[in-house]
């Protein structure tokens, strides 16, 4: 009888609304706080600043520190040509000056290392490897980006460049462009501008986050997911690692046209956390490939192995034929030094 007075009703209405959302609902919750649980652990164990939910930062040791930046400059100055390991200043006028000549700058941000660039490049892997694994969290690590990537971000840049449709410049989480869902992004500023040419970071609503962890063929298919919270504190250090949820938003800005600067970045998953992952579908179509190996193999390369690139400098001619401008790294083979 209840039933027949209710039907129709704005009250019988406001019941099948509610009944219609509640399974969704309570889906966001359940992946929001399990996404949270784990990324929390993570933090309990890294961590050495937390202001953030999605965001936490690991300063690093100066000599892990400065390992990896002589590392880099080591690399750099080899794609320069340089017989030298130059000074920090000279590096960053020799990079502004041969930005249109380096046949493995991409544009898009990447120093691909190539052939002549091999030895260089596995110490430069090497020396990020070995201060990831003193970080502290070594039994949650699964699998890892490989090889790491070394960007180069220009103040000056081309407008077509930043209308792409994975321009780092507009709003995104790296999921959309096909970034595992589970994944956390390290950010580490190397050298160069890190004031004025940066990376702005916050969250979407977490009742979103579900829902927003799938592939878009643009990431202005994102625009309409508000960013309600900005990391507005988390302002880049040289030295610093930036740990951040896949979940989170991030954008890259330029405040000034000149200058550029240099970072080292990369994904990992982590152990123990197959529900989270069941959670969410399996990315199709993105952009972006699953680059990462298990963390123990990670850790061998500059060691026990070797990352080889079979393409030589004169061979990374997409500049002049118009190729698609790729976004990581590919064509690497591991080579056992040792029996």
């Amino acid at each position: 009888m209840m039933e027949e007075l209710l039907a129709g009703s704005p009250v019988s209405e406001q019941l099948e609304y509610e009944h219609a959302i509640a399974p969704a609902l309570r889906s966001n919750i359940a992946f929001s706080r399990l996404g949270d649980q784990l990324f929390d652990q993570l933090a309990q164990k890294i961590a050495t600043k937390r202001q953030y939910r999605l965001l936490f930062e690991h300063t690093l040791k100066p000599e892990l520190f400065q390992q990896i930046q002589v590392a880099a400059a080591g690399y750099i100055c080899e794609c320069l040509n340089s017989p030298i390991i130059l000074s920090e200043d000279e590096m960053l006028n020799r990079l502004l000056e041969g930005r249109n000549t380096l046949q493995n700058y991409t544009g898009t941000g990447l120093l691909m290392p190539k052939r002549e660039h091999t030895l260089a490049f596995n110490l430069f892997q090497k020396s990020v490897a070995e201060a990831f694994c003193q970080i502290g969290a070594n039994d949650l690590i699964d699998a890892v980006d490989l090889p790491v990537n070394l960007r180069m971000v220009y103040g000056k840049t081309d407008a077509e460049k930043t209308s792409l449709p994975f321009a780092s410049s507009k709003r995104h989480s790296d999921v959309w462009a096909g970034v595992p869902a589970d994944a956390t992004v390290v950010v580490l500023p190397l050298f160069g501008d890190i004031d004025n040419i940066t990376i702005e970071a916050g969250e979407m609503p977490s009742e979103m986050e579900l829902q927003a962890m799938r592939v878009m063929s643009d990431f202005d298919e994102g625009c309409d997911i508000p960013m309600v919270v900005s990391y507005t504190e988390a302002q880049l250090q040289h030295g610093t690692m930036y740990f951040n949820d896949a979940r989170g938003l991030h954008q890259t800005v330029r405040r000034k046209t000149e200058g550029l600067r240099i970072s080292v970045d990369f994904r990992f998953r982590r152990k123990f956390n197959e529900a989270y992952r069941a959670m969410v579908l399996p990315s199709v179509g993105g952009v972006e490939e699953d680059m990462s190996v298990n963390y123990n193999e990670w850790l061998k390369v500059g060691k026990d192995t070797l990352i080889v690139f079979d393409e030589s400098v004169k061979q990374a001619n997409w500049q002049k034929t118009g190729d698609p401008v790729p976004l990581y790294t590919r064509g690497y083979r591991l080579v056992k030094i040792f029996d």
